[in-house]
Formats: structure tokens, C-alpha cells, sequence
């Protein structure tokens, strides 16, 4: 690491990029500043915080700590002793960021998801995605009106048929641009740290994976197209660093084909652990006390205990067997002969800290090919999935500028960690 103390930070993020695909088009020349980059630091792969969820991993990334540790388990999550669903919002965050506790930095943040409402800092924080109100994304307020007139959007609009991805494609562009056009203003002005993040690449990747590899594939050019627009994007912000600032670029998770999409909940229904009575509008609150477990948000399965829920039938006592009888029926289940779980982590073998039971019981993860669906009131086992892409959690990347290699920094929580050896004044 470099063995002075460097006069700025800056951190940008690619939310959903994996290793291999930065590594692959850096060397194919289609993203060149990137390229160059890898000339002057180091990178390596990085496991993302569980379950791997954008919301969990920015998290993990902007406190360097575990999710036991700062408490968010996901965009979504159920009300004290109840089942219902609450989004995430900013004040759920058990622990500091580390922009709260270098208030002596005066810090800009572009589009960082999981922080809205932006709470007070010395500097401008933008929030990302899920930001419902524009005017409320932006700290301080009174800037509101700015960020509207410039055009800026907070995110795009998914599309819902094939017909929309040509507009949605070019919506991915126009919002690229209005991001970069409003950080490098922000970064004309007097700042400490910056924190930068991309997350129409996520995006394209969720709609548009196949395109990728697959020359065949008619999008497979504008997702090239897009990536290289990206690349420019990260030029036109490392342009404007000061040479001697500490430099980090990472991603909360990687990306895969989604293949096929299994409902964890049909397969608890059909064994008898899960039973909802036939009312659809009331989602979680449709579970009925016979239920021993339900999955929620992709990865996440629920015990349905006594101490959590007010019609848990399931003991403190029996919390361990009931474990270990899901995870070996999850790991059983196969589709044409193939796997379809790769594995299944108690709370206990990923999460540390004081908010640690307020963690799912379980966190599952898909094999290749296959990605989960958690629909409660669905008979289907399996579907193709409508996304093409899934985060991953094995290769996610990191990469810093002075770093002679990265080996004690291949989780995702050690991010900042690793940018505070470079920038000794940063607390964490």
C-alpha cells in the first residue's frame, strides 16, 4: 500500500458488475480508461455481503461492517412482530456510514442506494434507488431544485416487454449522462471524498445478460455500446481527481444468467411447511399459524417463530432441527437432474453482531442456471425467469489505486478497510 497519506478519496461503484466481465472488456479495448486503470492498481474478485442484495452489500461497503453488525438484510423487511412488509429507508442503519463519523470531510455522494432519505453531512448526498420522491433524494434540500431541473432521474423504468427494451436501452443512456453531467459539477467544487455510483449497469444486466456473450443476440451491440459509454463516464470523473487522490472502484455484487426461476415458497407449501390462506392482496398477513416457514426476497427464508411473528408456531427449542430439515430438503431438490440450490447458510454461519437476530434464519443460493422466486401464492415450481441476469455472490470486484495486491480485502465489509490504509484520516 502507498505509505503516505493521501489528500482526497474516491470511490466509484458499478452496482452488478462482475470480475470477469470488467476484466474481459478492459482487455478487448472496449472499455480502455478502465484498461488503463488496472495498469496502475490492483484488483481482485470479492465475495458480497449475504444475502446478496444491493441494499445489504452498499451497506456492508459504506460502514465496513457485517449485517449483523449494521441491520439491513434487504430492500424489504417484516414490521416488529408482524408480517408486514416495510421497504428500507436510511434510518433503519444500526451503525454509522463512514461520512457520519468524518464530519471534518466534506463529502459528495452520487446515487448511493439503500441511503434514502440522505441524512445530514458535511458536503451534498444524493440517494439512489428506492428513492420515491427526487425532491426528498438530495441532501442538502434546498438543492432540490437543481437536481430537477438538470433532468436528473434516480433510476430507469424496467421494461415489461420486448417492445420497451429499445427505450429502455436509450433511457439507460440518458441517465448515464445526467448522473456523470451532475457529479462532475459536484466535483468542481471544494470536496474531501467522493463516492460515485453506476446502476444502469445492474440494470442491463438483469434485462439484457444474454446480450453479452451472445453475438446472435440483436441487443448484443448496445450492451457493448453501453459499457463503453460507462467506461467514458469513469474517465471523464478520474480526469478531474487530483493525481495524488486515493482511488477505489468496486461492485456490490456480480451477475449470471438467471435460467430458470424456482419459487422456494410452492416447494415449503407443497411439503407442508407453508400455509397461506387465498388472499392475495394481503400478502405476508395471508400466513396462516400452521406455517412453520416462507421464503421472502429471493434468498431469504423465515422461521415462523413464536418470538417473531404473532402466529408463530415454532419453538426457540426446535429453531435448529427445523433448519437442518429445510436446508437438506432445499439441497435435494433437482430439475432435470440438476441441482438447483448450491448451498444454504444458517444466520449463525454469515451474520455477527448485536442484529443478528433480526436476520433471516436462512439464506440460500442458487446453482448456475437456475435463480429463486419467492411467490407466495403461486402453484408453479419452476419458470423461466422473466429477468435474464441474477447478482451473484462470489465475483464482485475490487480495485484500488496503489495497491500492491488485495489479498486481505475479498469481502465486501473489508472494502473501506482497505481505502482507509491508503487515506489515513478516514474513521471507520
Amino acid at each position: 500500500m502507498c505509505g503516505y497519506l493521501m489528500q482526497k478519496a474516491a470511490i466509484i461503484g458499478l452496482d452488478g458488475v462482475p470480475y470477469g466481465l470488467l476484466i474481459d472488456l478492459a482487455d478487448r479495448g472496449i472499455m480502455p480508461n478502465i484498461r488503463e486503470l488496472l495498469r496502475e492498481g490492483a484488483i481482485t474478485k470479492a465475495r458480497t455481503s449475504m444475502p446478496p442484495n444491493s441494499a445489504v452489500s452498499w451497506s456492508s461497503i459504506f460502514t465496513a461492517r457485517n449485517p449483523g453488525e449494521h441491520g439491513i438484510y434487504g430492500f424489504t423487511d417484516f414490521l416488529p412482530n408482524s408480517y408486514t412488509v416495510s421497504y428500507h429507508h436510511s434510518m433503519r442503519l444500526r451503525t454509522q456510514p463512514f461520512w457520519q463519523q468524518n464530519h471534518d470531510k466534506r463529502t459528495i455522494i452520487v446515487n448511493l442506494p439503500a441511503t434514502y432519505p440522505p441524512q445530514a453531512l458535511n458536503g451534498v448526498h444524493i440517494s439512489g434507488f428506492i428513492s420515491p420522491q427526487l425532491e426528498r433524494a438530495i441532501y442538502p434540500h434546498d438543492r432540490s431544485r437543481w437536481l430537477t431541473e438538470t433532468g436528473y432521474v434516480v433510476d430507469v423504468t424496467a421494461p415489461f416487454s420486448e417492445s420497451e427494451i429499445p427505450g429502455f436501452i436509450e433511457e439507460l443512456k440518458r441517465t448515464l449522462r445526467k448522473r456523470v453531467e451532475v457529479g462532475l459539477k459536484l466535483l468542481d467544487s471544494k470536496w474531501d471524498i467522493a463516492f460515485f455510483i453506476i446502476t444502469g449497469t445492474d440494470r442491463i444486466g438483469h434485462y439484457l445478460w444474454d446480450a453479452y456473450k451472445n453475438i446472435r443476440n440483436q441487443y448484443h451491440d448496445e450492451f457493448i455500446e453501453y459499457f463503453g459509454l460507462v467506461d467514458e463516464a469513469i474517465g471523464q470523473i478520474t480526469a478531474l481527481l487530483p493525481e495524488d487522490t486515493a482511488l477505489m472502484m468496486l461492485s456490490d455484487h456480480g451477475m449470471a444468467s438467471s435460467g430458470m426461476a424456482y419459487n422456494i415458497n410452492t416447494l415449503l407449501k407443497e411439503e407442508g411447511y407453508l400455509s397461506v390462506e387465498d388472499k392475495p392482496e394481503a400478502n405476508y398477513n395471508a400466513v396462516r399459524a400452521s406455517s412453520r416457514a416462507f421464503a421472502a426476497e429471493t434468498n431469504k427464508i423465515y422461521l415462523n417463530t413464536e418470538d417473531r411473528f404473532p402466529r408463530g408456531s415454532v419453538k426457540t427449542s426446535d429453531r435448529v432441527d427445523l433448519e437442518d430439515e429445510i436446508r437438506g430438503l432445499l439441497t435435494s431438490v433437482r430439475i432435470g437432474g440438476r441441482r438447483v440450490v448450491k448451498t444454504v447458510f444458517t444466520r449463525e454461519e454469515i451474520f455477527d453482531g448485536p442484529y443478528s437476530s433480526d436476520a433471516p434464519e436462512l439464506v440460500a443460493l442458487p446453482e448456475d442456471g437456475f435463480s429463486f422466486k419467492t411467490g407466495l401464492f403461486s402453484n408453479e415450481f419452476a419458470t423461466v425467469d422473466r429477468l435474464q441476469g441474477r447478482h451473484t455472490e462470489d465475483d464482485a470486484f475490487l480495485y484500488l489505486r496503489g495497491a500492491e495486491n488485495l489479498d486481505d480485502y475479498t469481502h465486501l465489509e473489508s472494502a473501506l478497510l482497505a481505502l482507509r490504509t491508503q487515506y489515513g484520516g478516514l474513521k471507520l
